[in-house]
């Protein structure tokens, strides 16, 4: 975007307070990192211009990926998630986005520990931005596909780990995310939403977008649009898979718990 000449200012300002701080929260390596200009106007954008807002946020964003320790993460690490292909980046939406696929049926619970499965997703973001930013769009479209869920996918840890990626994505990737796509979405994902939504804001709430059949998604991504990785052909619509009575009732103690 081009940036108003109080725009500037405020970004200026912002630089100036992120300076006197920056050296007390990073290594020197990583300093141009935290300070990347295209990141400290897309907070501005996010804080509407506020510039202690957008401080705080930077702040905020600089802790969060130190507890998660985001700029350490080896491939060694999260190899088993790679290796189940949970998400992976596969095209771009009609504007142009990277499309990161999260494959709900390819988790298991116990399988992954929860702090790993964050990791995860903060290298697989990160991946993603950097295609967008070499693109051009600096944004990216997530496609969360619930085709062929099971009982059997269902994890309880799955509501602390989704509170966490929407703070996640809310708080540090506002201005990155273009569109939240869930296709085929049944009264599990109806729960979670309802779980997650006191954490939204109305901006966040907007780019969500529930797709109950694969033409509702292609209206966004084209007609041609394969939703696999090649290893698996899974492009097409299965009839989904309705939990029992008893497995609802299952689902909804849990998420009783968590409300």
């Amino acid at each position: 975007m081009t940036l108003t000449s109080d725009h500037t200012e405020r970004l200026k300002q912002l630089q100036i307070k992120i300076q006197e701080e920056i050296r007390n929260l990073v290594s020197e390596n990583l300093i141009q990192k935290y300070s990347n200009e295209d990141h400290l106007v897309r907070l501005l954008i996010a804080r509407e211009w506020k510039i202690n807002d957008a401080f705080e946020q930077w702040k905020r964003w600089v802790e969060w990926r130190k507890q998660y320790r985001a700029d350490e993460i080896k491939i060694e690490e999260i190899q088993k998630e790679i290796d189940l292909r949970k998400a992976f980046w596969n095209g771009v939406d009609k504007l142009g986005n990277p499309c990161l696929i999260i494959k709900a049926k390819r988790h298991f619970p116990g399988e992954s520990n929860p702090e790993t499965l964050i990791r995860f997703f903060l290298y697989m973001i990160d991946q993603g931005i950097q295609q967008a930013d070499m693109t051009g769009t600096g944004r990216i479209s997530v496609i969360w596909d619930r085709e062929g869920v099971a009982f059997k996918n269902f994890d309880s840890s799955m509501f602390t780990i989704m509170k966490k990626i929407v703070t996640l994505v809310q708080d540090n990737y506002a201005e990155r995310l273009h569109q939240l796509f869930i296709l085929y979405p049944n009264f599990l994902v109806k729960s979670v939403m309802n779980i997650v939504r006191p954490f939204l804001n109305e901006k966040t709430k907007s780019k969500i977008i529930l797709c109950n059949q694969m033409k509702d998604l292609q209206y966004y991504v084209g007609e041609n649009y394969q939703i696999s990785d090649g290893l698996i052909y899974e492009n097409i619509e299965q009839i989904q898979i309705q939990n029992s009575e008893e497995e609802k009732k299952y689902i909804k103690e849990i998420i009783n718990q968590e409300q």
